[in-house]
This record gives C-alpha cells, structure tokens and sequence, in this order.
C-alpha cells in the first residue's frame, strides 16, 4: 500500500482503498482493486480528490492502518453532516435529531474499536468541496480516535460520574460534528475576512461558538451543546466566550474548568484548521505537511494554550509521516515509511526506494514488482532525517520531546500523579 498523489497516478495502478464521492461522501467514487485507467484519473483531477492509497506487494503488510469500513463510515458521517449544515442554513430553527447523530458516532465509533489497528488517521479520507463538511468531520474523526485512547483521563477528569459513563464518547462525537455549526449562523463578510486573515480575536467571528449552542442546546446532550460552546476555550484562560461570574466581571474558563470533551474537540480543530487553513468555498484547498501541522499545535501545547495530554493522544493517532507515503531524506534518498513511534514521531522506521520511477512505474499482477531497499531506523540515527513529504520540504518542521514523559501516552496525569493508560474504553 502507496499513498501516492492523484497526479502520480498513471493506467494499470490498483487501488487498495476506496476513494469516496466529494460531493457525495456516502457514495464511492472508486472500489478499492479497481484498476486505474485514463478516465478515472482524469474524474478524480475533474473533482479535486487529492491523494489516492494504491496497492503494492511489498508493502501490502501495511494495510492493517487502513479499513474500508472505517472510510465508509467516515463518509456516512460526512454525508449527515453536509444535510445537517444545509438545514441550517436555510433555517437556524430546524429541527436536529439528536438520536440520528448518536447513531452515526456510535457506529464510527464501533467500527474503529471493531479494527484498532486502523485507528489511525493516515490523511483526509474526503476531499470533499465543501470545507466546514470536511472540517467538521475530520474534527470529528480525530476527536473519537483520541478519545479511545485517553480512557483512564476521561475517568480522572468526569469524576462525578461512574467509569462507564465518563468513557462513553457518544456525546463528544456529535459535539465534534456539530462543533462549528454558528459559523453558517454569521453574515458572509464576517466569514470572508476571518477566511482572509484568521484573526481570532475578531468579535463577530467569536460570536460563532455560542451561536453554535443555540442552534443545538435542547436539540442534542447537555454535554455535547456544552462542547460546541466551549470547543475555543484554552487551557491558560485566553480563550472564549466569557462566562459570567457571581463576583467579578466575566471571563473564559481556563484549566479543569473546561469540559474534556471541549479540550479534546479543541486539539483536533486547531490541529485540523493548520493541516487545511481557511479557504473560501470553491477555492483549491491548500494543505500543510502533517508534521508542520503537529508542530503548529504543539507550540500551542508549550505555550499553555491545550491540554498537554491530549495532545499525547493526537500523537498516538497521527503519524507524522504516515505508513506507507513517500519521504525524501537529508541525504537524497527515496523512502517509504513502514512504521513509526509516537513518543518520537520525526523520527519513522522506512525502507529505501532504490528507483522511485520504477518503483511506481504499473505492473501486470503476475510482473515481480521492484525489491525495496535496506530498512533505515531513524531513532537510531543522527546524521539523517525526513526533509521531504506529502510533496513539500519538511527539514525545519520535525520536532522531539523535551523530556521522556513528554509525548508518552502511558502516563496520563490521573488524579494529581502520572498513570499508566487504563483498557480501551467502549463507544456505548
């Protein structure tokens, strides 16, 4: 399995992962073992679908990152979400069904508990032409991925609640799918300039988090409406809105007082928001490298702004450089990357391309295809590093922890003290 660009693609490629309809996400443009022809490359280049996952023998053991069913049901969600949004829009009164968005979460949710070797997000499975749809159901994805992972610190941070219940994620994720839904609430220009300058400080656009709760408070859980409110709260009280106070003049929250679903959803926008910065709609999307992005957050992680924690999570669930994509290193050499380790995530295991045009170059089924080179450790090396991915150079985006616990999900601080991460928890 090759996660290779759109435009590398030529005849005779097969597919190992489907490639869903842009403008139809519940649809599948192409099955995966489809076979590529001229047509089918030039629809997907007609419909802006990006990068494409394409089948290779050698490295076929790494199609254990990837579900199909996982993609579908990413789609399914899309797909929900566009009609959600669409209402909206015509009419800030219509109607939600919170229990058709429970069953949406809680059948991703199921199926990536269902294939745990495929919680990882290895890029966009939508390229979908509406940007708030894509946004909002990669916040989504990401917020469920990591919330399996941080079991024990959902229980340390919803004390006031049994085991079972602070593990339910349910809630979160229609927080996550809905958490941006004031933003069709807000006049275009207000949308147009923060699209043009991504100034957060902007009143109006602010105002788009609690328009966003009024449009779902009553309608979907307490919790999940408390999300989408809070969802640009930050953990050192800069944040917003401004919660009025008993004594003293209002403030944002800040630390503990934020729900954790809020802190999680707010990791995956930010992170999400670097990886596809603010276009307008039609626009060519223009995406930053995975690792610049991890970077990006992370600074804010530094800088007080998240919840170090989750953050760990984030890195346990998006490689930098994603198994199975191209890299170019420091020295000039070709690789795939083959494995990866998130407490040290600039520093992926790979496998030397010795011809990269005749490593992509299509084969009949029954051709050997090339031998791959020697494996390359990058933990184990000092004098070489990834200074080409996704299409882009990356040397002066790689970034490592300033201490051993730093990105280490084992140690989740639980109750005041360091502790290992507890079972998976449960989608229900």
């Amino acid at each position: 399995m090759l996660r290779i660009s759109v435009d590398n693609a030529v005849p005779r490629m097969t597919l190992a992962l489907p490639v869903l309809h842009p403008e139809k996400p519940e649809h599948l443009l192409l099955k995966p073992g489809a076979e590529l022809d001229m047509p089918a490359i030039e629809k997907m280049r007609e419909m802006g679908v990006r990068r494409i996952w394409i089948r290779y023998p050698p490295t076929d053991f790494l199609l254990r990152y990837a579900s199909p069913r996982i993609i579908a049901e990413h789609g399914r969600m899309a797909s929900r979400l566009a009609g959600c949004f669409d209402a909206v829009a015509t009419d800030t009164h219509a109607d939600l069904e919170f229990t058709d968005y429970a069953s949406t979460v809680r059948s991703f949710a199921q199926a990536i508990l269902d294939e745990p070797n495929a919680a990882v997000f290895l890029g966009d499975i939508l390229d979908s032409g509406a940007p708030l749809v894509a946004h909002s159901s990669n916040v989504c994805y990401l917020s469920l991925l990591m919330a399996l992972k941080l079991d024990g610190y959902l229980i340390s941070e919803r004390p006031l609640i049994g085991a079972r219940r602070a593990q339910n994620v349910e809630n979160l994720g229609v927080g996550a799918m809905l958490h941006d839904v004031g933003m069709l609430r807000l006049a275009p220009e207000v949308v147009a300039d923060w699209e043009r300058t991504r100034d957060e400080t902007d009143p109006r656009w602010q105002k788009h988090a609690a328009l966003g709760f009024d449009t779902v408070r009553g309608k979907v859980a307490p919790t999940a409406a408390a999300a989408v409110l809070h969802h640009h709260q930050r953990m050192d009280g800069t944040g917003f809105p401004k919660r009025p106070r008993i004594m003293g003049p209002p403030r944002p929250l800040a630390g503990g007082e934020i729900h954790v679903f809020a802190r999680i959803i707010a990791v995956a926008d930010v992170f999400d928001r670097f990886r596809n910065p603010p276009r307008p709609a039609g626009a060519p999307s223009q995406r930053v490298p995975t690792v610049r992005a991890l970077r990006q957050t992370l600074a804010l992680v530094r800088a007080g702004k998240l919840d170090p924690v989750v953050f760990k999570a984030l890195l346990a669930v998006v490689p930098a450089f994603a198994p199975g994509s191209l890299v170019g290193l420091s020295d000039g050499t070709s690789c795939v990357v083959v494995s990866w380790d998130p407490t040290r995530p600039c520093e992926p295991v790979v496998q030397i391309v010795p011809d990269t045009e005749d490593f992509l170059r299509p084969r009949a089924p029954a051709d050997d295809p090339p031998r791959l080179g020697h494996v390359i450790d990058l933990r184990n090396r000092r004098d070489v590093s990834v200074a080409l991915a996704e299409g882009e150079h990356v040397g002066a985006d790689s970034f490592h922890a300033r201490n051993a616990r730093e990105f280490d999900l084992r140690y989740q601080f639980v109750g005041g003290v360091f502790a290992g991460a507890l079972p998976s928890a449960a989608a229900g």
